[in-house]
């Protein structure tokens, strides 16, 4: 059995999470959640080791950004793939992520993006 690519989704808006997570469940990714970067940070702290993170900036508790800031800070998860979805880019593109989108975004980017960095098909 093959083994599949695991993307945590880091968005506050429920319904836009949900949507995105049953999206890529049907694509076949093991997909995660979290509400905000601070749930994000408690989930990798616990032990998930997601193959990419799909990252909004606007988030509560925890933005965005900032946890960017941390993931890059700790040493397991530096190099760990991060694709920022967010309606705010104009503003101040984020540094040091492998791609980002404006949202809305297209689905077919998406699934090419996740294909490229993950090696799936």
């Amino acid at each position: 059995m093959d083994r599949r690519a695991r993307v945590l989704v880091v968005e506050d808006e429920h319904e836009l999470r949900e949507l995105i997570a049953q999206w890529l469940d049907a694509k076949g990714y093991i997909v995660s959640q979290a509400a905000d970067g601070q749930d994000a940070v408690e989930l990798i702290d616990a032990g998930l080791e997601p193959d990419v993170i799909l990252l909004d900036l606007s988030l509560p508790r925890m933005s965005g950004r900032e946890f960017l800031e941390w993931l890059r800070a700790q040493p397991r998860h530096e190099h760990r793939p991060v694709i920022v979805a967010s309606a705010y880019l104009d503003e101040m593109p984020p540094m040091d992520v492998e791609t980002s989108f404006q949202k809305p975004f297209r689905p077919d980017r998406l699934a090419a993006e996740l294909a490229r960095l993950t090696g799936e098909t």
